[in-house]
């Protein structure tokens, strides 16, 4: 918060005595220059803190940005990436399973996911004529959010697929 804080008593040095409307001028300003939602509400925290220590201090009676909120729609989507490591996501692919006889088949469509990040809808769509052992390859069709494309095989995989075929 520090730095916005600098940043906008700097860049408006009558800050301590803004009023609603100032604030106002200033997201504004803000918004031209960042098009991240995230970004202006962090902003607009960090204004909200520093009207808020004003306060608290007694040097103003009021936070003139406290009713301020934005509408801008803020991405809440969680970083896949950042959930499991290589390993991790290997050690799901070689756990034990309690029925064995799909043991095959569910270390296919776990390597699917790892290896080809595919969407469970690519998987379900997969025919035998999508699998070629010999090039080491997919094909996965277009969906209406994804185009159609190749993709390689690890040669781990192909034995697996071999076998599970």
């Amino acid at each position: 918060y520090q730095h916005e804080i600098n940043n906008f008593t700097s860049g408006y040095p009558q800050a301590a005595g803004a009023v609603y409307r100032d604030v106002m001028s200033y997201m504004g300003v803000l918004r031209s220059r960042y098009d991240n939602a995230s970004t202006l509400n962090r902003i607009l925290c960090s204004i909200k803190a520093y009207y808020d220590y004003l306060c608290y201090t007694g040097a103003r009676n009021d936070n003139p940005a406290r009713s301020i909120k934005l509408r801008d729609q803020r991405s809440r989507d969680v970083q896949l990436q950042d959930l499991f490591t290589v390993e991790e996501l290997e050690a799901l692919q070689h756990r034990r399973h309690r029925v064995n006889k799909l043991a095959y088949r569910n270390q296919v469509l776990m390597s699917l996911l790892i290896y080809q990040a595919l969407q469970p809808a690519e998987i379900e769509a997969l025919t035998l004529q999508d699998i070629n052992l010999a090039d080491g390859s997919i094909s996965i069709k277009a969906t209406a959010k994804t185009n159609k494309r190749e993709l390689q095989l690890r040669p781990n995989q192909v034995l697996l697929f071999y076998q599970y075929i």
